[in-house]
């Protein structure tokens, strides 16, 4: 066989190997897009691209990702607020820590109190959040002022008229100003101790969320609750006491003594006074039972404020709120910080 013809033959040979190749590659690619159902590019259709050339010396190498442009610094954002948004639903618990006014012209005194926030909606075309509030807590104060006890001025008239039963009009002086023979005092200095309980199950909160960008968000409620007031008079701790019996009473000594041994110490002028009047019964006190006047009322509440948010979870910020109580002759205010805690 001639070179020539010898070469033909190798070139037809390698040419029917070719395409049966072609041939069996087509078959599997056919059953690759069955199995996938995806298009398979042909590799018979594809050509051999040029191959890579290494960077010549003189082009620098490509800048490193994190060298080519710093990454921007993340900024402070509310998180989403309100369900079905992911993230949180809005809620918030807190503190309020204050002072307070006294709707009974009484000294200002400490408020503690605790709310829950819970959202509901968002109005349309305004930048903010309704929400119902829940909120309860309690005022106190200590106040020292004079208070006249009506049950010393039948006392002492009781006592005057055993003692000098023609005295006529001179004893129904002496025993109503706690003067003369008068064995008790009339005018008492009394440590009055009010306690005030708020509990206001019912209001609506309007949180703007305008001022996001800068943490601050203001807001204002309204709504109405119930108040319970509690009330005691201790006399106070004076020398010479204001209190049980007076020692410069205008009666004889063995008659004073005897009165005193009677009604003298804490019963039943110089224990804890029920109304400013009279201590309650030694048995009771024996029990630790304690002795005072309450009330139970309803009223309204407004106020506002702002909340700064420290992080996504917690805030600080300034509450003020204004109590009117039914019955009373003015309403009392609530001044002071607050901590939230949302969720």
């Amino acid at each position: 066989m001639s070179p020539v013809l010898a070469a033909e033959t190798g070139h037809e040979d390698c040419e029917r190997r070719i395409r049966e190749l072609e041939r069996r590659v087509a078959r599997l690619e056919g059953v690759l897009e069955r199995l996938t159902n995806e298009h398979v590019t042909s590799i018979a259709s594809m050509k051999l691209a040029e191959p890579l050339l290494p960077p010549s010396p003189q082009s620098p190498p490509p800048p490193h990702a994190s060298e080519a442009q710093p990454l921007p610094r993340k900024t402070f954002e509310m998180p989403p607020e309100l369900v079905p948004q992911i993230g949180k639903i809005g809620a918030e618990v807190g503190l309020l820590i204050s002072g307070a006014t006294s709707p009974f012209k009484l000294n200002t005194g400490q408020f503690f109190g605790g709310f829950i926030d819970l959202p509901l909606f968002e109005p349309p075309r305004l930048h903010g959040k309704i929400s119902y509030e829940i909120s309860v807590g309690m005022s106190q104060s200590r106040t020292t002022f004079p208070v006249t006890s009506n049950v010393a001025q039948v006392a002492n008239l009781a006592v005057l008229t055993a003692l000098n039963p023609n005295g006529g009009l001179a004893n129904v002086t002496a025993a109503v100003t706690g003067t003369g023979a008068a064995p008790f005092p009339v005018k008492v200095s009394a440590l009055t101790r009010l306690r005030l309980l708020q509990v206001v199950p019912f209001s609506f909160k309007y949180t703007s969320t305008a001022f996001d960008r800068w943490r601050l968000r203001p807001y204002a409620l309204a709504g109405f609750g119930t108040y319970v007031t509690i009330h005691s008079q201790n006399p106070a701790r004076g020398n010479p006491p204001t209190y049980g019996v007076r020692p410069d009473a205008a009666v004889p000594p063995d008659i004073l003594a005897a009165v005193n041994a009677l009604f003298g110490g804490q019963a039943p002028f110089g224990g804890p006074l029920v109304a400013g009047q009279i201590s309650q019964a030694p048995e009771l006190e024996a029990r630790g039972l304690p002795g005072g006047h309450g009330n139970l009322d309803f009223g309204l509440q407004t106020g506002g404020g702002v909340e700064f948010r420290i992080s996504r979870n917690f805030s600080l910020g300034f509450d003020a709120r204004f109590n009117k109580i039914a019955g009373t002759y003015g309403g009392f205010q609530t001044f002071g910080s607050r901590l939230g805690f949302h969720f």
